[in-house]
């Protein structure tokens, strides 16, 4: 059993490489800690570390993807980024979504809390490849004429 527990201790949802990357250090370093927090969750999931544990990850979550999302919007305003208010409608849509899990998470029971889990990661993994990728690659050029490197 232990090469099946380090096998799955070792399984990413989201695999960080350089074409994650946007080429904005401030802001590539907060994508990659939110990945390291979606596999974490994703790892305590797999393992069944326990309701405890991946709820207080979902916590660290909201936490970190807020202050990324504040980080993000504090730019929007300084560099008047045209697509500000339509970009933090998919921050709210986010925070909002995952707090209705975290909360349905923390009534749930038994099996229903890991089915639960294994449905935020599916839709984070959904969501952050579609917003990063696509909806934070829309301000890069701003940031970087704007001296943001």
């Amino acid at each position: 059993m232990p090469l099946l527990r380090d096998k799955m201790r070792s399984m990413e949802l989201i695999r960080w490489n350089d074409r994650l990357k946007l080429g904005i250090a401030v802001v590539d370093r907060q994508h990659e800690r939110l990945v390291e927090i979606i596999n974490r969750l994703h790892d305590a999931t797999v393992q069944g570390r326990g309701s405890a544990v991946i709820g207080e990850i979902i916590d660290e979550m909201i936490i970190y993807t807020a202050t990324h999302f504040s980080m993000e919007e504090k730019y929007f305003a300084q560099f008047d980024y045209p697509d500000a208010e339509e970009h933090k409608r998919e921050h709210d849509a986010l925070i909002e979504k995952v707090g209705a899990f975290a909360d349905d998470f923390a009534k749930a029971q038994g099996g229903s809390k890991s089915a639960l889990a294994t449905e935020l990661l599916q839709f984070l993994k959904i969501w952050w490849q579609f917003h990063m990728m696509e909806t934070d690659a829309k301000f890069v050029t701003l940031f970087r004429e704007r001296g943001l490197t």
